[in-house]
């Protein structure tokens, strides 16, 4: 974990509701993998009694990495930003992995986007399904690999049981304001399709808010069944879902 200032030297709009902040930064970026992120904050630094904000990479290039945000929050070219990272660990995919299911129920699919260029360049599959509120996100800038769908609140999509048979491996994204209920919910969407959900198949990507990002105050604390909980600033944000206490 360490501290690195990053400039923004450009934004782009993605629509109303997503921008992405393009950052001059020297640190991280041979580090970066899909599922880090970084805990960060405007400069000039003064007393705030706020904490940082949690901030996804969706793309790296030399010396620079772009992040998401929404398109609500005013920045400007030039800013500095304070970053600490990097938080969390990489997505931990199968060795033997064709297809891959990705969800964002209720909620912006930036944590699963770093993701979608790096599989389908190890020529693997990848359906996104976007769910709910995710359905304000734009899909003409993702690679034309990859395939979109459109669900309902319920998770219902054309093809459902086809396509959740299909995946090797699913990772989930939901609403931050209840996790733990909403991947119950999810939990139990599944287990109606299928009659066994194995280790290593079903994903949560878990966002809480993380004030030290390095296991210290453990307000990221996760229940698991029959060990000891997980922080997902150390262990996270993917969490097999076979192993959470969701009840």
């Amino acid at each position: 974990m360490k501290e690195t200032q990053a400039v923004i030297e450009r934004i782009t709009r993605l629509n109303e509701y997503y921008q992405r902040l393009h950052l001059a930064v020297e640190d991280f970026i041979t580090e970066i993998k899909p599922g880090h992120s970084f805990l960060a904050r405007m400069l000039p630094e003064r007393w705030d009694p706020y904490l940082r904000e949690h901030w996804w990479p969706v793309a790296v290039s030399p010396n620079s990495i772009v992040i998401e945000r929404p398109g609500s929050i005013r920045y400007e070219p030039g800013q500095i930003v304070s970053l600490i990272g990097l938080v969390g660990e990489p997505f931990r995919y199968k060795r033997t992995l064709r297809n891959v299911l990705l969800v964002a129920y209720d909620t912006a699919p930036t944590p699963l986007v770093m993701s979608i260029p790096a599989l389908i360049g190890n020529g693997i599959s990848v359906t996104l399904v976007l769910a709910g509120e995710a359905a304000q996100y734009p899909t003409s800038h993702l690679p034309p690999e990859a395939e979109v769908l459109h669900a309902d609140t319920e998770l219902n999509w054309p093809n459902r049981v086809m396509t959740v048979g299909w995946a090797d491996q699913i990772f989930v994204a939901v609403k931050a304001d209840d996790e733990l209920g909403h991947f119950a919910h999810v939990w139990k969407i599944f287990r109606e399709l299928r009659a066994e959900i194995p280790k290593t198949y079903l994903f949560g990507v878990f966002q809480p808010i993380q004030p030290c990002g390095v296991g210290a105050c453990h307000a990221c604390m996760i229940p698991l069944r029959g060990s000891e909980p997980c922080l997902i600033c150390t262990d996270g944000p993917a969490v097999d879902l076979t192993t959470v206490k969701l009840d």
